[in-house]
């Protein structure tokens, strides 16, 4: 208190011993510091006289105002104005043995400043508590996130006999909610019960809150369905959580029930409600919640207007989206995110970066949320040195150590082959997690060049230091093993996947499918199959390419039967496989017949890689005329990858003639590229025709194509396209 009383701007707040000189009515215009006469003038400092011999029945300014001080000193976060006012107090002696008020409000004056320690002392040295004085003091340890000292301060509440009140029980239920702990928010539920607090709309709001939070939606929809009275609060809270886990039609019937109970809906539900415009919930609705909050007044709401902009740019409407910006009175920097998310997912690269130097230029502060959008535009667009430049600026904002930035920046560098810069970023995060590990991982799947020593040293490391694999670390490192045909590494992740409880994950099942089908152990592929407790669209396209990679046609075909009959849609993916077994199998005309029903059976379009799956088909059924043409009539005649495809078929089945047609029809497609002449020159020296390969390389050389690291793979082009495309796939599921 020494330290309190030393402070400059308490010698006005100086208090004697002696009875306090009177005050008239404070915050008037008429002198309200005047001692003597209202008309006094209005002196520049509060003085006590220390010879005054009035009697403390006449109350000065800070004897009765004290409480509206602490007020404004919480609202303008002026600590040193509440410590003049706890000295004062103290000053004093006017704690009370019988009131906590005074108490309580120093207790919210500490907490609200997150002074925690100094809230605790005076919380310990208060003669009387009540329940404002304990929940106000859990109330600050959940506004810092100590939540171990929220729950020790309830613990003695309870056990100091002093009853929880509906306030108290909502903090609670609000630490169990961020924490995810549902068994002690289930024990408070049991409480509410027993208390009958449970008809508490306050309460009730809170418990739904703490079961969403805990993903179980299930256990907050029965508590919402269970209220007898709700407020709008308490509709925009379950409209919220149904926006969040993706249940779009739930949360609008939910908005239906609230104007159908006759309450009027706010901005806060608006937003809500036209954030869950997504997944199972079309463009259609959004138009008419858009209707509806112009017609309740309330888009003129930046957080409703951000809301339509997200909405529309989630379906790709981007002009309604711009109509809507620009209709805003004011634009927030949530607004300017919302419109350059929008051009980065709809592939618009050039008019994000623009909205980037608009922002700049008008001198809006960048936070972390914007620049990572700027950030995912660089990445788009595979620019580098675009992305070197953001960094620099990112740098010079000091978010680039943050782990959302950072992840961001790991994201460009990776993608764009830079890793020794993506381990830089990585190896610089202050607070390093599962996303930024998996960024600098994707960038391995990405890379030429072996990395499997890298990448399992960076996952070791990682380890170490405290990060948590997921399903998506587990599936990147089995990919990166499956590339590298590194079985002893796919097994070794296999036991930690079953360790950290990740095996029944159908994600990582299915990359565990792939890595051992690529691994030559097709027997522990099925086996790994056949024991996942419930398989995806995914799965079976994994198992189906694993039979395929190693030949077994026939099974594949089997497989694909018994896909259909457990009612899963083939997909693009899953007819390429089929395709390549029809190929492998020379059933010829079973495949020709599956790809002509591609779209009118099965709704999937076919894309060049199938057409590259029936060029060769075609050839290994020694149908060569009929391959030229169907790529002559395809809707890619020009196409290098199937002219490539038919060169390749042509050396495995030993058709020259149709080969030399091939290749002169690619190499007046691709002249500079140095691949077609390899392989046109392989092609001649493996029918024998030494001298027209020589002829081939000569030509190579005389214009200087380019041969550096150039290799040719003796499969087809479009079997790799396979398995990467089943990885991308398993990827985004």
């Amino acid at each position: 208190m020494d330290t309190l009383l030393s402070n400059p701007l308490l010698p006005t707040l100086y208090v004697s011993e002696r009875p306090f000189p009177p005050f008239h009515n404070s915050f008037t215009n008429s002198s309200p510091f005047s001692a003597t006469s209202p008309r006094n003038p209005k002196p520049n400092t509060l003085h006590f006289s220390a010879n005054s011999t009035q009697q403390p029945a006449q109350h000065n300014l800070l004897f009765n105002d004290w409480p509206q001080l602490l007020q404004l000193s919480i609202r303008s976060k002026n600590l040193m104005l509440g410590q003049a006012i706890h000295a004062f107090l103290l000053k004093c002696r006017c704690q009370s043995d019988t009131d906590a008020f005074q108490g309580n409000n120093l207790v919210n004056l500490y907490s609200k400043l997150n002074r925690l320690e100094d809230a605790r002392q005076v919380f310990d040295e208060m003669p009387v508590r009540n329940k404002i004085t304990w929940t106000t003091l859990m109330k600050g340890y959940s506004g810092v996130g100590d939540y171990a000292s929220l729950f020790r301060v309830a613990g003695d509440m309870f056990r100091g006999g002093e009853r929880f009140n509906e306030h108290t029980c909502s903090v609670i239920l609000e630490a169990c909610g961020l924490l995810q702990e549902q068994r002690g928010g289930e024990q408070i539920h049991c409480f509410v019960v027993k208390s009958g607090l449970q008809d508490n709309v306050f309460v009730a709001t809170s418990l739904v809150s703490m079961y969403s939070r805990s993903d179980c939606l299930g256990d907050a929809e029965k508590v919402f369905g269970d209220m007898e009275y709700r407020d709008v609060q308490c509709f925009n809270y379950m409209i919220l959580e149904y926006g969040k886990a993706g249940c779009g039609e739930e949360a609008i019937g939910v908005f239906i029930d609230l104007l159908s109970s006759g309450l009027d809906p706010n901005d806060y539900t608006f937003t809500n409600v036209i954030s869950a415009c997504s997944g199972d919930v079309g463009v259609q609705e959004g138009r008419q919640l858009h209707g509806l909050a112009v017609k309740y007044g309330v888009l003129c709401e930046t957080s409703v207007g951000n809301a339509v902009i997200t909405m529309y740019g989630k379906h790709g409407m981007i002009e309604e989206a711009e109509t809507m910006l620009y209709a805003l009175e004011e634009r927030s920097l949530i607004s300017w995110t919302a419109v350059l998310s929008m051009y980065v997912k709809n592939g618009c690269v050039d008019k994000a970066l623009d909205v980037f130097l608009r922002v700049h230029d008008l001198g809006v502060g960048c936070d972390s949320s914007f620049l990572c959008a700027v950030l995912d535009a660089c990445s788009e667009c595979r620019d580098v040195e675009l992305g070197r430049q953001i960094h620099s600026f990112v740098t010079k904002l000091s978010y680039d150590s943050g782990v959302h930035v950072g992840t961001a920046l790991i994201d460009i560098y990776a993608k764009c082959g830079n890793l020794q810069s993506a381990r830089l970023v990585f190896d610089g995060l202050s607070g390093k997690n599962t996303a930024s590990l998996n960024a600098v991982l994707a960038g391995f799947m990405g890379s030429h060049i072996h990395v499997e020593e890298d990448a399992t040293f960076l996952f070791n490391q990682s380890r170490y230091d405290g990060i948590s694999p997921d399903s998506i670390t587990f599936s990147r490192l089995l990919s990166l093993s499956a590339e590298e045909a590194c079985l002893v590494m796919g097994k070794s992740l296999h036991s930690y996947a079953i360790k950290a409880g990740l095996e029944a994950n159908s994600t990582v099942g299915n990359a565990m499918i792939t890595m051992y089908a690529k691994c030559g152990s097709i027997e522990e592929a099925f086996q790994m199959f056949n024991g996942m407790n419930s398989h995806d669209c995914v799965s079976w396209n994994a198992i189906i390419s694993a039979y395929v990679l190693h030949g077994e046609g026939t099974t594949s075909l089997m497989l694909f039967e018994n896909m259909k009959e457990e009612g899963f849609a083939p997909d693009g993916i899953t007819l390429l496989a089929i395709l390549q077994a029809c190929s492998y199998s020379g059933l010829w005309e079973t495949g020709l017949c599956l790809f002509n029903e591609m779209e009118l059976k099965y709704g999937t379009r076919s894309v060049i890689e199938h057409f590259g799956c029936m060029v060769d088909l075609l050839g290994r059924a020694g149908k060569f005329s009929e391959a030229i043409d169907f790529i002559n009539t395809s809707p890619f005649p020009d196409s290098p990858m199937l002219w490539r495809t038919l060169i390749n078929v042509c050396m495995l089945c030993g058709n020259l003639n149709f080969g030399i047609l091939a290749s002169k029809r690619l190499l007046e497609l691709e002249p500079d590229e140095a691949g077609s002449y390899i392989l046109v020159s392989n092609m001649y020296a493996g029918g024998g025709l030494f001298d027209e390969a020589a002829k081939v390389r000569t030509v190579m050389n005389d214009l200087k194509v380019n041969k550096e690291a150039v290799m040719i793979e003796v499969i087809s082009a479009w079997s790799q396209i396979l398995y990467n495309g089943a990885h991308a796939t398993r990827s985004l599921h």
